[in-house]
């Protein structure tokens, strides 16, 4: 890895998740554990495409990197190394929003160029994208922050009250079968990823000796290879 190379860009993506078993063993989504594992080596496999059709230099961030015993302490290390490599603004997401696509990302980093602080909000009180500029960055606020809480969303607004906020369109974060069901609906039926999904969520189990199976909502590490990633 050759620290000393510049990108043009001042901005950086950090995809801060979990490697798919780990996120598998953590979200049982589906009951047979290798299905479930697939389904989350499916969203990271998206969450990364998506990124790298961005052209932005990109960081990733899972279990085996990550420093710190609170996830506050974890994210904010993550932030503060992607400074450390010269970036002015980091945009952090996850692998559980489905909805995500290049154009929120694309969003996200012009609205960073004018705005201290991003939120693309979930429904869950939470946020699928958050994007913060050095020059407003507080990490003990950040550190502090209630996270994986119903509370973020107001909470980062309030830590960020005195600087300047965006806001994107609310999506669904995924955390169990509904959410995934809700996903679904507000993904375009051309889209191959939606696909894909449902072929997990009809996929029939067999618990207690009983076939059920889940209906569909049919309505509803720094390298000038921008395509490849940074790990820390």
């Amino acid at each position: 890895m050759n620290l000393s190379l510049q990108v043009s860009t001042t901005t950086a993506i950090l995809l801060f998740a979990k490697s798919e078993k780990t996120e598998s063993a953590s979200k049982p989504i589906v009951s047979y554990k290798k299905q479930n594992d697939l389904l989350w080596k499916k969203m990271n496999e998206n969450v990364l495409r998506t990124v790298q059709k961005t052209k932005l230099p990109y960081f990733i961030s899972d279990e085996n990197s990550q420093v710190g015993n609170t996830f506050g302490e974890k994210i904010t290390h993550a932030i503060n190394t992607v400074f450390a490599k010269g970036f002015q603004k980091v945009i952090v997401i996850g692998n559980d929003c489905p909805e995500l696509k290049l154009h929120h990302l694309l969003k996200a980093n012009n609205q960073l160029q004018s705005h201290e602080l991003v939120i693309g909000a979930d429904y869950h009180g939470g946020a699928y994208l958050i994007g913060v500029s050095k020059s407003g960055f507080n990490a003990d606020e950040f550190t502090a922050i209630a996270w994986q809480t119903s509370s973020v969303f107001e909470t980062l607004q309030a830590v960020f009250s005195k600087q300047s906020i965006a806001l994107l369109p609310c999506l669904n974060d995924c955390n169990n079968t509904f959410d995934f069901k809700k996903a679904v609906q507000n993904l375009s039926f051309s889209d191959s990823f939606r696909n894909e999904i449902l072929s997990f969520l009809q996929h029939k189990l067999t618990i207690n000796h009983k076939e059920i199976s889940f209906v569909s909502y049919e309505n509803c590490t720094l390298n000038f290879n921008k395509g490849s990633p940074f790990f820390f």
